[in-house]
């Protein structure tokens, strides 16, 4: 991952003081917004529940295997806060130190405040056949769904692509309630899909860190000189804010492997009574998580899917996997999606 050369230094300063606009202006100086496909990978269960559901479940992040990694970002952020308070602006210490005495808090301030306890990621990896993302599947061969980024995002609907979006599967019960059938809904509450791309290179993270802290103090600096107040509140929540929506997206260089981008959920106003956190056992211990309903542009059931490659991984029964798997898909009337199954590249060795 490289920045975007083409967007200057100055672009920052087009920040307006909300967290979500700042958030989009450092998305877009360090290229964190690839329209590239990108790859879910799975086991068969998660396949099986994937296609016949049309449900992606996103994982509660302290409780994936990297568990350390939400932390990996606060503690960036601390050091860099740390680090901004070597200045003679009371304004710039006051702001910073209100931001590292609330940095461990459950949420953020503002008007749509996010949470730290309840940070929930869907994962997808830009690279089609990895072994480091196979290694976690043993003998079992995994699989990897390709999504296809133009066909969800710009869908032609001459070649009866209607693109794909993601939905909270509480709101789209409450709207199946709504209409007489499925075939009639209309869009609401409907969310584009768009991974991020995690981070990985220190050098970046460093910069990006400190761009996003620096962005604040700039734009609450130049209103301190023309209110007077400064805005220490606003301006606190706004930063913790920022940093609360890009900390999921640092992770440590040795993952750098994964090539991971996500899709993450940790706005507070989605823990309202409705929504409902599920939980389920693996690998021994109770995982949290929440459901999403694929649906079209329209806000309807899939009929053609965005995939353009159905990817089996290495393992001790790989032939059987892609035979099973292509008539499973059969027999759900997916003939188009039987004929995208292909093994991977790379081969199994048992140790």
């Amino acid at each position: 991952m490289v920045m975007d050369k083409n967007v200057v230094e100055s672009q920052l300063d087009l920040f307006l003081g909300h967290s979500l606009d700042g958030f989009s202006l450092i998305k877009s100086k360090y290229n964190l917004l690839r329209k590239d496909n990108v790859y879910h990978y799975t086991d068969i269960a998660g396949f099986k529940s994937i296609i016949e559901k049309q449900e992606l479940w996103a994982s509660h992040i302290s409780f994936m295997n990297d568990r350390l990694e939400f932390l990996h970002g606060k503690e960036l952020f601390k050091k860099h806060l740390n680090r901004n308070m070597n200045v003679d602006s009371d304004f710039q210490k006051t702001l910073l130190q209100n931001v590292i005495d609330r940095i461990d808090d459950e949420k953020s301030g503002w008007l749509m405040p996010h949470s730290s306890k309840d940070v929930f990621s869907l994962s997808f990896s830009y690279e089609r056949d990895s072994l480091e993302m196979w290694r976690g599947y043993g003998r079992e061969s995994g699989i990897a769904i390709g999504f296809d980024w133009e066909r969800i995002n710009n869908p032609s609907l001459n070649d009866g692509d209607q693109g794909m979006r993601l939905i909270r599967i509480e709101d789209y019960d409450e709207l199946k309630k709504q209409y007489q059938n499925e075939s009639e809904i209309l869009p609401k509450n409907e969310i584009i899909f768009i991974p991020v791309p995690v981070v990985y290179d220190d050098y970046i993270k460093d910069n990006l860190v400190d761009d996003t802290i620096k962005m604040v103090i700039d734009y609450y600096n130049k209103r301190a000189v023309r209110t007077k107040d400064g805005d220490i509140s606003v301006a606190s929540d706004t930063l913790l804010d920022l940093i609360f929506l890009i900390n999921p997206l640092l992770k440590h260089r040795g993952f750098k492997g994964e090539c991971e981008c996500r899709f993450v959920e940790n706005y507070v106003e989605k823990a309202k009574d409705n929504y409902q956190i599920k939980f389920r056992n693996r690998g021994g211990i109770i995982l949290p998580y929440i459901k999403y309903k694929m649906v079209d542009v329209n806000c309807r059931p899939i009929k053609r899917w965005p995939i353009h490659e159905i990817v089996i991984g290495p393992g001790l029964n790989q032939s059987k996997v892609i035979q099973s798997v292509k008539y499973f898909l059969e027999k759900k009337g997916m003939e188009d999606l039987a004929d995208k199954v292909v093994a991977s590249d790379i081969p199994y060795v048992e140790t």
